[in-house]
Order: C-alpha cells, then structure tokens, then sequence
C-alpha cells in the first residue's frame, strides 16, 4: 500500500510547474501528494486542515 510520501516527487514536479506563494509551496505540495495517494480528500472532523485549497477538493 502506498502512502503519500510515495507521491511527493511527483507531487513536487506538479506543483513546481504552477505560481505559488513560497511560504505555502510545502503545504501544496503534501497537499497534492495526499490527493494523489488518495487520502485527506474526504474532510473529516479528526483532521484539521487549514489549507487555502481545500475548495479544490473533490
């Protein structure tokens, strides 16, 4: 089973490619490998998630 660190290279390469405010680029990209490795798409009460892109998720 992979976990979202699994993702995170090819998380970076996405991310890299778009215009990101530095002090969030970190936040995007684990939050980019998460929805690639399929977790953290659901919001759920026991995880707090004060990302700005949480509207952009399905």
């Amino acid at each position: 089973m992979q976990t979202y660190e699994d993702y995170l290279p090819d998380a970076l390469e996405i991310v890299s490619a778009w215009e990101i405010p530095e002090e969030e680029f970190a936040q995007v990209v684990n939050d980019q490998a998460r929805l690639m490795a399929g977790s953290g798409v659901e919001p759920t009460p026991e995880i707090l998630f004060t990302s700005p892109y949480l509207a952009l998720q399905f």
